[in-house]
Formats: structure tokens, C-alpha cells, sequence
């Protein structure tokens, strides 16, 4: 049986993973941009180096850290089991897709201080699409949790 309570904590979950990925959405298309259109070329390339490794740490972090939540929460959920495991691997695919941008990111620079423009364009037009994807996994499990939450608020008896 659903308990307000539980319905609370999934509140809070959804509102956390909404969060991180607002908070990832504004770095990516904002402090990025603005550092490319404000500073040189030079402290630009400096600064987004910088910026680039600790954005995917706190992917990485964050999602992991949601994910192992929901898991450990998991046992005390009156969510089917189906529906736990499909919430479970939403969450580790979506720390995969920021992990797999990680390891990425020291071959970027590799490429970038060689000054070879073709492996860099492909390793960063790569690791674009993990953060994409990770972020499009991230929606479709607040969308996930989300249609859980109604259920929370009748009461239903088994």
C-alpha cells in the first residue's frame, strides 16, 4: 500500500533530479557560451578545460548518487518490482552516459594540445551526445517518477 510518506520522499527525489539536471542544463548552455563570447581564445580554452572536467565530476557524482538512492530506497517501495528495475537502470544508464563523457575528456585535450582537429571534433561531437543522452535519460526518468506520483495520493488497498 502507498504511504504519504513514500510519496513525499519520491517528491523529493523528483525535485532533486530535477534540479541536477537544471543545474547541468545552465552550465552547458550558458557559462560555457558566455566564456567563449566574453573571454580570449586563449583564457576561454583555459578556463572551459577546467570547467569541462569538474561539469562531468558533477554529473557523475550527482548521478550516482541519485541513482544509489533510489536503489537503496527501492525495498521499502510499494512500486512494483518491474517498475524499480526500470527506474534503477534509467539511473545507471543516465551515470554511464555522463562516466563514458569523463573518460572522454583527457583524449579531448590530448587532441586539442596536438592540434589535431579531426580526432577532436569526433571525440567532442561524442562526448556531446553522452551528455545529451544522459540528459534526454535524466527527463525520461523525472517523466518516470512522475507517473508513479499520482498513484501515491489515492491510497489504493492491496
Amino acid at each position: 500500500m502507498y504511504h504519504l510518506t513514500e510519496a513525499y520522499l519520491m517528491i523529493s527525489l523528483l525535485t532533486l533530479l530535477s534540479a541536477f539536471l537544471g543545474a547541468l542544463i545552465f552550465s552547458a548552455a550558458f557559462v560555457a557560451q558566455a566564456a567563449v563570447r566574453l573571454l580570449s581564445a586563449e583564457d576561454a580554452a583555459l578556463l572551459l578545460r577546467s570547467f569541462w572536467a569538474t561539469y562531468h565530476r558533477f554529473a557523475v557524482i550527482g548521478a550516482l548518487t541519485l541513482t544509489a538512492i533510489g536503489t537503496l530506497a527501492a525495498p521499502f517501495s510499494a512500486l512494483p518490482a518491474i517498475y524499480v528495475v526500470l527506474l534503477t537502470s534509467l539511473g545507471a544508464l543516465m551515470t554511464l552516459c555522463f562516466f563514458s563523457g569523463l573518460l572522454l575528456i583527457p583524449r579531448i585535450n590530448h587532441a586539442s594540445d596536438h592540434q589535431d582537429a579531426a580526432r577532436f571534433q569526433t571525440l567532442h561531437r561524442l562526448d556531446i551526445a553522452l551528455v545529451a543522452a544522459g540528459m534526454v535519460i535524466g527527463l525520461l526518468l523525472i517523466v518516470a517518477l512522475a507517473y508513479v506520483l499520482p498513484g501515491h495520493f489515492t491510497f489504493w488497498q492491496h
